[in-house]
This record gives structure tokens, sequence and C-alpha cells, in this order.
């Protein structure tokens, strides 16, 4: 599937996508502070009711914005989940949410807190290129201090931890790695992909779901070489 970011060109892109019938929509959203969510949440509300027969496919991603390295800069876990739990009970898209996070602990906190929410797991190897790098290590805080032998082993790691997919950055992945991701059952959707040889790349590897900044140039893509991945 598709997974539109959030940037310059997502917005109306992303909406052209959508009213282009495409057959799996995916929107991906961060939330920092609670008005935010609320907004954003009431955005996709009304978007749901003009687009319903998408209703099916429709999947939003929340990314919730948290970092162990730095003290008060966002909530504690325990509060940043809650408060972005109390207000998705309350929309109607209650049931569209995948909740997704680089600190491990807020996706702890969904678990203990929700356990029936699906979650994923981001993940940065690379120690430059993004303001997220070099994250997964053994014990990082970042992991929530779990211990982790070899960056291979992530996929089990993340499915023991009861995950429903693992959203690593595109350039850390290998086929080896999607291979053991689907014998753990775990959706993998790679970011942020959008020169169109990785696309094919990404394709090629298997992987479920590509975040993009240019969801029609991946679909367009598709149909130019008459990839049937959707």
């Amino acid at each position: 599937g598709v997974i539109s970011y959030p940037g310059s060109n997502c917005e109306e892109e992303t909406l052209r996508f959508f009213d282009n019938s495409f057959t799996i929509w995916h929107k991906e959203t961060n939330t920092e502070v609670l008005k935010e969510l609320m907004l954003i949440l009431s955005q996709h509300s009304n978007l749901k009711k003009s687009y319903t027969f998408h209703d099916k496919d429709l999947i939003i991603n929340l990314e919730i914005k948290s970092t162990p390295a730095q003290e008060n800069f966002t909530p504690l876990p325990q509060e940043m989940v809650k408060l972005v739990l109390d207000v998705v009970n309350n929309s109607a898209l209650k049931d569209k949410i995948l909740y997704s996070s680089f600190d491990w602990r807020v996706l702890r906190e969904v678990r203990d807190q929700n356990p029936h929410a699906p979650r994923a797991y981001l993940t940065e190897l690379h120690q430059s290129g993004s303001k997220i790098s070099g994250t997964i290590y053994d014990q990082s805080p970042w992991m929530d201090f779990i211990p982790l032998k070899n960056a291979v082993e992530l996929p089990r790691l993340i499915a023991s931890l009861g995950g429903r997919a693992w959203h690593p950055y595109y350039r850390d992945i290998s086929k080896k790695m999607i291979d053991i991701s689907h014998e753990e059952n775990l959706a993998v959707n790679v970011w942020t992909v959008n020169d169109e040889d990785d696309m094919l790349k990404m394709i090629e590897y298997g992987v479920d779901g590509i975040i993009t900044d240019y969801p029609l140039r991946l679909k367009n893509l598709c149909e130019k070489n008459n990839i049937s991945w959707f």
C-alpha cells in the first residue's frame, strides 16, 4: 500500500491520489500536542464523510512524536498516550488508527493502555541523514532499553513485542529482513521513498507499504511498468 507522508507536496497530491479512487489509501499524520491531534482527527472525520466508498481501505498511520533524549520536551509517554487515546477513542476513525513511534516507550504505553491497538515500530539505523539517526542499538533508550544482538533480528524482536508493523528507513533493510518479517506475520512499510529506482527496489524486496511524499508518482510508476503491487 501507499502511505503519503506530510510534506510540502503531500496534501494536494494525496487528495488527487485519493480522488482517483486508488485501491488502498493510507494517510500518515504526526502529532506532538493534543490540539494538533484534535484538528487532524476533525479534518479526517470530514474527509471520511466525503469519501465513504473508501472507508474499508482507509488506514491512518498516527506517528506519536516523543524523545527519550531530552527531558520536558514532550509529555511523559504515559501522559502522552493517555491524551492521544482519549481523543482517538472519541473519533469516528478510532478503528482506522495504526499507532507508530520512534520512541518505543510510547508504543509500550499504547499496548498497556489499549492492548488491542495496532502498533508500528519506527527504526533508523543510519548514523546520519535525518534528525532521528542511529537510534537502534543494544539497549538503546529509543528502544526502551531492550537488548538487541543483531539488526537482522529486529523483525523478530518487534513481533515478540506484539507489533503489527515495522517501519524502517528504506536504506536499512535487506530482502532477508523482509522475509523474516513476513515469517513473523509482520508488515513492513518503508520510509521515505521518493526516487523511482528506490521505489522499484522496495517493491522487488517485497515490502508491504511505501511511505512517500509522492503517491501519484508511485502509482504511475507501477502502471507504467505493469506492476500489480497494490
